[in-house]
């Protein structure tokens, strides 16, 4: 007899495990599913900072160069050498 109790037992045990099997890969793959998710959000917020980085470092660089330009112009002007304006460059005509 306690061999048939032991069976039953095994038995048992087995269908637990199997339950608790299934459960645990049901929670895994919700828990991947969120994860996919937060990841998506996450690559979506990195290319973003990526790109206002880009954006903001070539602002500052065509900031940088704007004003390098204007001390040149203004240096030019404090020697006494006034380089033609673009304006009256462009509207030049040559005959």
């Amino acid at each position: 007899m306690s061999d048939i109790a032991s069976g039953v037992g095994n038995l048992v045990t087995s269908i637990v495990e199997i339950i608790k099997g299934i459960i645990t890969t049901i929670f895994h793959v919700f828990e991947g599913a969120f994860n996919a998710v937060l990841g998506v959000f996450k690559g979506m917020f990195n290319v973003t900072e990526g790109i206002l980085g880009f954006i903001i470092g070539n602002f500052f660089l065509l900031g940088t160069l704007a004003a390098v330009y204007f001390g040149y112009i203004l240096y030019q002007q404090r020697q006494g050498r006034n380089p033609a304006p673009l304006s009256a460059a462009a509207t030049k005509k040559t005959r």
